[in-house]
């Protein structure tokens, strides 16, 4: 039987040439005005040539007031598109390799700033500890056109496609969330109200750029707190199919705010994933959401590491199968399972290539970098 993971697939008028996904990941190595360098130049261009079907950069603000991290990539203003067209070139030179950029507003969960830190509702963020000011109207609407102008760029860029982050506590998905969005007007309570500004956005873009380019979106399956009330996936497959109604080309799952660190039961990365059993743990979530939208592709995300397990997912009706951490310690792990090294990811979820970030040299392998000093350090002792 030939693999599924090694065959094509289609997310609205593209060919992906596998079944693999470089899910979003933020490498904190953006320059301080959110502009391209030559590290994440040299990332993308290490994952393109290693076989990833679609790379999905991580993740782009929209405007300054949805800044959200330390050297974070932006898209919110025309002087980016200079280093967004560079990084463009550089992935493209590898065939038939697809690349999106992940488009987001921080909304509350913001890391660098409590000044002006905006969200659907005043309701504090326990696990940061910001008080954010509940949005105006006016307020949304720009975030509406901000979030339409950064795709515009996205399109002037030579990106083949967008996601719209709707997951892991910031902006859109804490207007999706009755936990987070407590509203009493037109932008809350209801699924059809707290789902309006992503409607908004999504037929914003289609009238900017037309049906064709794709728009793709990462959506929270749950938001896993343990306060009432709050997202689950009864509520998310009804967004879902509002999106593939709305002509989304593709839905990636996830789930978890950051407070789910401290206040909940799971985030989208989980720890300590140690055996099979442990892998693709929004594997039924997925299969709920798959089944509400037919024929859109859903990308399933989420502590896979071996190819059994992601060749499963695959016969089991999943579109494709996205991967973050385990490409950050192996980003040539598709090559080596095109060549039958099909060993599982040495990637041991540790999560410490995230906390590494905070040292101002961006994410990487805590692991594989200790690894390459005592290499050093034995080296250096053999030539004493």
């Amino acid at each position: 039987m030939i693999s599924k993971i090694f065959t094509p697939h289609k997310i609205g008028n593209l060919k992906i040439k596998n079944r693999v996904v470089r899910s979003a990941t933020y490498l904190e190595s953006a320059s301080k005005k959110g502009e391209v360098t030559d590290r994440i130049i040299t990332i993308h261009e290490e994952l393109a040539k290693h076989q990833i079907g679609l790379i999905i950069t991580g993740y782009l603000y929209v405007s300054d007031n949805g800044h959200c991290s330390p050297r974070q990539l932006g898209i919110h203003e025309d002087s980016l598109l200079p280093g967004l067209k560079k990084l463009v070139s550089a992935v493209k030179q590898y065939t038939d390799v697809i690349l999106f950029p992940q488009i987001v507003h921080g909304g509350r969960q913001n890391y660098i700033t409590t000044e002006n830190v905006v969200a659907p509702s005043p309701i504090p963020d326990k696990f940061i500890g910001v008080v954010p000011r509940e949005m105006t109207l006016e307020d949304i609407q720009a975030c509406v056109q901000d979030f339409i102008e950064a795709t515009r760029r996205a399109h002037e860029a030579g990106f083949d496609g967008v996601q719209l982050h709707a997951a892991h506590g910031y902006l859109l998905s804490e207007f999706i969330s009755p936990y987070c969005n407590q509203r009493t007007d037109s932008y809350g309570g209801t699924l059809e109200n707290r789902f309006r500004i992503i409607k908004e956005i999504i037929l914003g873009i289609q009238d900017s750029l037309g049906k064709e380019f794709p728009i793709t979106a990462k959506l929270n399956v749950a938001d896993f707190v343990r306060t009432e009330p709050q997202l689950t996936v009864d509520d998310s497959k009804v967004f879902a199919k509002m999106m593939a109604d709305l002509g989304v080309a593709a839905i990636e799952t996830s789930g978890g705010l950051m407070e789910s660190v401290r206040y909940g039961d799971y985030t989208g990365s989980r720890m300590n994933i140690d055996t099979i059993e442990d892998e693709a743990y929004f594997f039924e979530e997925t299969k709920i959401i798959k089944n509400e939208i037919g024929d859109v592709p859903v990308i399933l995300t989420g502590g896979i590491k071996s190819f059994d397990v992601a060749e499963r997912v695959l016969q089991e009706g999943i579109d494709f199968v996205g991967l973050c951490r385990p490409l950050i310690r192996e980003p040539d792990l598709i090559t080596k399972w095109a060549s039958s090294n099909l060993k599982r990811a040495d990637c041991k979820s540790c999560n410490q290539c995230l906390i590494l970030a905070s040292d101002r040299k961006g994410v990487r392998c805590m692991r594989l970098e200790r690894k390459e000093r005592r290499r050093r350090r034995k080296e250096r002792r053999l030539n004493l």
